[in-house]
């Protein structure tokens, strides 16, 4: 990483902040088939939270109970406001088989398979329990 001088080694994560952890937990498990980064040695699975940490590729993402979150910075608990802060962005080898697949798990696509030629990818979009956005995306290297 560039010298900031912060000392900063690398990105760490993207924590997405739940209300309903077991919910959102068994969706980013479940539907999207994201492996747990850090498995438990008993087999016992993090799926009543506050904190499940998943791999994405390259990259963590990790799941952690809102009112945790708050409690850790002296925040009082606000309820979201419905407007889109983050999107967790997936890449893809395929988005109309990835979008097929989800549909088949039972997932209702915001928006299904469609070419962003101004961003030079194929995306499609659809929403964890919570509302938060993902964005599925296929590019060439």
């Amino acid at each position: 990483m560039s010298n900031n001088n912060l000392g900063l080694l690398s990105y760490a994560q993207t924590r997405v902040l739940v209300d309903d952890f077991t919910t959102s937990y068994r969706f980013y498990r479940d539907v999207l088939g994201l492996p747990l980064k850090h498995p438990d040695e008993s087999g016992a699975e993090p799926a009543d939270g506050p904190y499940a940490c998943f791999v994405a590729g390259d990259a963590d993402l990790a799941l952690f109970t809102r009112a945790f979150m708050e409690a850790a910075v002296g925040a009082e608990h606000r309820p979201r406001d419905g407007v889109d802060a983050v999107v967790v962005v997936l890449r893809v080898a395929d988005v109309d088989a990835a979008a097929k697949t989800l549909e088949a798990r039972g997932v209702v696509l915001a928006a299904g398979p469609v070419d962003q030629d101004a961003w030079g990818m194929r995306v499609a979009h659809l929403r964890a329990p919570e509302g938060t956005l993902i964005e599925l995306c296929q590019y060439d290297d």
